[in-house]
């Protein structure tokens, strides 16, 4: 291919690329778990130190990357925060993904890293999760650096791939505690092409990798983990954190209602259909992934490094049949492996346009062109039409669209407050399953818990789980002595027919909400419509 055609292509692609991840970017309601990574992004904004816990939250990379974006955004606290200052962080990671394919020409042939860079682009998984505020896609983009770095140190040994290799594997660590598996998926792909390689093969290996290099390697990979573990050596404990926490995660992959059979990610991404939704399925992937397979597995390959592709092969189904087998599964963590499909599938789509017959070459680009063409209409309905819809098969226990009503229901009521302080909001939930509020809330003054607090006295605007409503209810009208009890009317209230709704926080997670009858008059003087919530 001529190389201005291959560069102007590559630009067109990552412009595609980039329109589909930051259109829109702040539309969709935030996901509990982004709620609670931006809170502890904000800790670190506003001057907190970061502690490393073995218990939650995964490792600190995302944390210390999103003050860059950030201060990008000129946000210096919670409140200054909006959902396109965090989001943008997964979107550069998404972006980075698909650059450095461009890495790989000879490992790969340029003909299948254009046809990569097609599918990264536009795959609706891909788009999905470049547009979600965790990390997965720091992740998968410091495991494919920790692996292009050793794909170019065994071809030339110098210590700027050693270094390379290190810091990525610091920074897997420090990213998800996942990353073993990602890790034993490249030794395991290492082992088997070892094994198949010859005796000669095998020595050649052996001696490039100089003992040296191999201790600078792991110096690195420490230095880096320690670095961000440690909070900068401000938290040593955080380094032990880092190790003692694969007990808690080895407990929770056994133990969890993530718990789904083996074939959750392929039923996903190949065979998805919700009720009365589209029928979503990623099936060129599929299809092309398994052509590169075989090819690479049997070496009859037209361009590309067939060592290499092959170890992709081993490597990606190493890894899918890990993933497959843990009982514990979230969507989002089929990228680690699914990266490695859709590289394949550039490999593949190379092998069925260069094939012998002219009638098969030209029904294969039909089907790579019409697979493409599928590939972008769902990215499109999948983050733009469905993007918080359970019919999106990567809508996995995420915010009801009743959370928007519930926050502009506090924000009109909060209006009619005293003066100019912020109107007390409480929020008491069971196990304190009360996200992703404090993101929306982030503008008052709020106390959350996990029990009904009988110490503090009653907020104008009180939200609790129904199962709390008695705990409550003693709250405000046993405690307090006679003639200092207020008054409190349901914040949901319908006065058209005087039903009271009840909202959802996630599917499963109600929420009923209260209003001070002070409150509520000073409301309802200015607003005859009173309470009503939008169906």
């Amino acid at each position: 291919m001529n190389r201005s055609l291959f560069f102007f292509s590559i630009v067109v692609i990552a412009v595609v690329a980039l329109i589909f991840r930051v259109s829109f970017l702040s539309d969709r309601p935030m996901h509990g778990d982004e709620a609670v990574n931006a809170v502890k992004v904000s800790e670190l904004i506003e001057g907190d130190e970061y502690k490393y816990d073995p218990y939650e939250y995964h490792g600190p990379t995302l944390n210390y990357f999103s003050l860059i974006t950030s201060w990008l955004y000129g946000a210096n606290s919670f409140v200054d925060l909006n959902e396109e200052a965090l989001r943008i962080l997964p979107v550069l990671f998404g972006l980075f993904l698909l650059v450095i394919i461009y890495s790989l020409r000879d490992a790969l042939g340029a003909q299948a890293v254009l046809f990569s860079f097609v599918f990264i682009a536009v795959s609706p998984v891909m788009v999905f999760f470049s547009r979600y505020f965790i990390h997965e896609l720091i992740l998968v983009f410091f495991t494919a650096t920790f692996i292009i770095g050793g794909y170019f140190y065994l071809k030339n040994p110098r210590i700027i791939w050693a270094l390379i290799i290190g810091v990525s594997l610091g920074l897997m660590h420090a990213t998800k505690e996942t990353f073993v598996i990602s890790i034993s998926a490249i030794v395991l792909g290492l082992f088997f092409l070892f094994v198949q390689a010859s005796k000669k093969n095998r020595l050649a290996i052996l001696k490039s990798v100089r003992v040296s290099h191999l201790f600078l390697m792991l110096i690195s990979a420490f230095f880096i983990s320690t670095l961000f573990f440690s909070s900068f050596f401000k938290n040593p404990k955080g380094i032990i954190d880092s190790i003692s926490t694969f007990v808690t995660y080895a407990d929770r992959a056994e133990n969890s209602v993530h718990v789904h059979p083996w074939y959750f990610y392929f039923q996903l991404l190949f065979f998805y259909q919700y009720s009365d939704g589209p029928f979503f399925s990623e099936w060129i992937v599929l299809f092309l992934s398994l052509v590169g397979s075989f090819f690479g597995f049997r070496g009859e390959l037209k361009y590309g490094n067939p060592k290499f592709i092959r170890f992709l092969v081993f490597f990606t189904a190493v890894i899918i049949i890990i993933y497959s087998l843990i009982p514990y599964k979230t969507p989002w963590c089929l990228l680690s492996f699914y990266y490695g499909m859709l590289v394949l599938s550039g490999v593949g789509a190379v092998q069925l346009i260069h094939l012998r017959n002219k009638s098969f070459r030209l029904i294969s680009i039909g089907i790579i062109f019409l697979g493409v063409l599928h590939l972008g209409q769902q990215a499109y309905s999948m983050n733009f039409k469905y993007f918080f819809d359970s019919r999106n098969p990567y809508i996995y226990g995420h915010t009801s669209s009743d959370v928007p009503k519930i926050v502009e229901k506090i924000k009109l009521i909060a209006s009619f407050g005293n003066g100019d302080l912020p109107v007390q909001i409480q929020v008491y939930c069971p196990d304190n399953d009360y996200w992703p509020l404090p993101w929306y809330l982030r503008d008052y003054n709020v106390e959350y818990g996990d029990v009904v607090s009988e110490e503090s006295p009653p907020a104008p605007i009180i939200l609790i789980q129904p199962s709390m409503e008695d705990d409550l209810m003693r709250k405000l009208y046993e405690l307090p002595e006679p003639g200092q009890r207020e008054l409190y009317m349901y914040l949901f209230y319908n006065v058209d027919d005087g039903t009271v709704d009840v909202m959802e926080l996630r599917p499963s997670v109600e929420l009923v909400g209260f209003v001070s009858r002070s409150l509520f008059e000073k409301y309802l003087q200015n607003n005859t419509k009173g309470l009503e919530v939008e169906p």
